[in-house]
């Protein structure tokens, strides 16, 4: 990975009340997505980085480094969604990502299983 979490600022990280996502904003010159990606989700869910999963056994996390480094492509932009620590994460190739929380957590309902009958 190109920066230590430690040294890593994103740019912004915002929470949209309408998609009910939070979409971080990061320098593809100087993070690294897989960096940012933690550093979000430490913001979000206000934890420690070591506390974390390990974003590696979710993702290849050089392939998805690289998808950050892309600027776009011809036929439009780029994006790659996957599962980390109930979220799910889009990462697009513009520097950004966006972060939504299980759904339990985006209606305030937690699903536990039961159905009524």
């Amino acid at each position: 990975m190109t920066a230590s979490l430690a040294s890593v600022e994103l740019e912004s990280l915002e929470y949209s009340r309408e998609s009910e996502t939070y979409r971080a904003r990061y320098d593809q010159d100087t993070t690294s997505t897989s960096i940012a990606v933690i550093a979000a989700m430490t913001n979000i869910l206000d934890v420690d980085p070591l506390e974390l999963d390990r974003l590696y056994y979710t993702i290849n996390t050089d392939a998805l480094d690289k998808l950050g480094r892309c600027r776009g492509t011809p036929n439009g932009a780029v994006d790659i969604s996957f599962p980390f620590e109930g979220c799910t994460i889009t990462v697009s190739g513009g520097g950004v990502v966006a972060i939504s929380p299980p759904d339990y957590e985006r209606t305030g309902v937690r699903d536990t299983g039961a159905t009524n009958e």
